[in-house]
């Protein structure tokens, strides 16, 4: 037999070897991964895990892979209270911000960053027109720390020249002890107190700042009522929350029920706060190639063009962009302050985590 028969022998063999063990991998059951993700981005990412098994990913060329997706909120994490072990862990994780990775290092959690950020969403104030027109003096001064600040000093709204049966000022914001939601909104208040967006060093520990907030904090009528969903307890109308600083998603998310009680006026703070979503892989020795390479197709594919149109869907901004008139959920809020391509203003940096401890006890102490 000739060399080159030989040869072309072998490599049939060869090929027909690969393709018998790619098929044989391929009719094995999938490798299942697990994601935890914060619930400021589950909507989309629930969907998204959904469309993306569809598809019948498959990795390495044979392994094929699903996910399955748990709601795990950055807060529990980063603080310890996650109860992830060696043999009990997610295999991915999307938290609402890399401050949280940051924050999570620090106490050993041992994951690897895949992609800095799968979407955004900044934080954003929003009242009532009634109200913000007597804490604006009719559009005058910003709807930002200093108006809002101003008011919860004052308590009544008679007291700023308001309706005299509008009682008492009421303020919303997420539960910094329990959300980056609330924590956020904390360390916004911080950097505009000190007039700095760097909050390494002592900054939310001053006591004049606390001095500050303390009002702020009052204002609220209950945290407890209000829970985590902020802008659907105020959708019931201004006798339950008049003014608050949440996420742009949530005031997307609920507009429409905050319209059919009456106009709402939205508007970007100075000293801003971002959630940036990354996607993060649980990186041990124990970690096999196969779920590296299934997590990191995840990530290519959330941020494709149709799943970044899917993310603005749920009211979350593009990783790399801004939505534009075509989407609708901005579009249509246009008119209540919402901006295509807002000014970001000063993003903070945040302090450290043992500095946020701190914080969120001298919170927990005042309520």
């Amino acid at each position: 037999m000739r060399r080159g028969t030989i040869i072309l022998i072998l490599f049939v063999v060869v090929v027909a070897g690969v393709i018998g063990v790619s098929q044989f991998l391929r009719q094995q059951p999938p490798l299942e991964l697990n994601i935890a993700v914060d619930p400021l981005a589950e909507d989309w990412l629930r969907a998204a895990v959904t469309r993306f098994n569809a598809t019948e990913p498959v990795v390495n060329a044979a392994r094929r892979v699903q996910f399955s997706l748990t709601t795990t909120g950055d807060m529990v994490v980063w603080r310890g209270d996650h109860g992830w072990t060696p043999e009990s862990h997610p295999d991915a994780w999307v938290p609402s911000s890399s401050v949280s990775v940051d924050y999570a290092s620090s106490s050993n959690v041992p994951m690897t960053l895949i992609v800095p950020s799968l979407a955004r969403t900044p934080l954003v104030w929003g009242g009532y027109d009634s109200r913000v027109a007597v804490v604006t003096r009719n559009g005058t001064a910003p709807l930002d720390w200093e108006t809002v600040a101003a008011a919860a000093e004052a308590e009544a709204w008679s007291t700023l020249g308001g309706e005299p049966n509008w009682q008492f000022v009421k303020l919303g914001f997420a539960l910094p002890d329990r959300t980056m939601s609330g924590l956020g909104v904390l360390l916004s208040g911080a950097a505009y107190f000190n007039e700095n967006v760097d909050l390494r060093g002592g900054a939310t520990s001053n006591s004049a700042f606390h001095d500050w907030l303390q009002p702020i904090i009052a204002s609220v009528p209950n945290f407890t009522t209000l829970g985590n969903d902020v802008a659907g307890a105020m959708a019931r109308g201004p006798s339950t929350v008049e003014l608050a600083l949440l996420p742009e998603r949530s005031w997307l998310a609920n507009l429409d029920g905050m319209l059919g009680n009456e106009g709402v006026q939205l508007s970007y703070p100075a000293y801003q706060f971002v959630y940036d979503f990354p996607l993060l892989l649980w990186d041990t020795p124990e970690t096999t190639s196969d779920q590296r390479a299934a997590v990191e197709a995840f990530g290519d594919w959330l941020l494709g063009t149709a799943e970044q149109a899917h993310a603005v869907g749920t009211g979350l901004r593009p990783a790399n962009s801004e939505p534009t008139t075509a989407d609708a959920i901005f579009a249509l809020a246009e008119t209540q302050g919402i901006q295509l391509e807002p000014d970001y203003g000063q993003v903070v940096i945040a302090p450290s985590r043992t500095e946020s401890q701190a914080l969120i006890q001298w919170f927990v102490n005042q309520r």
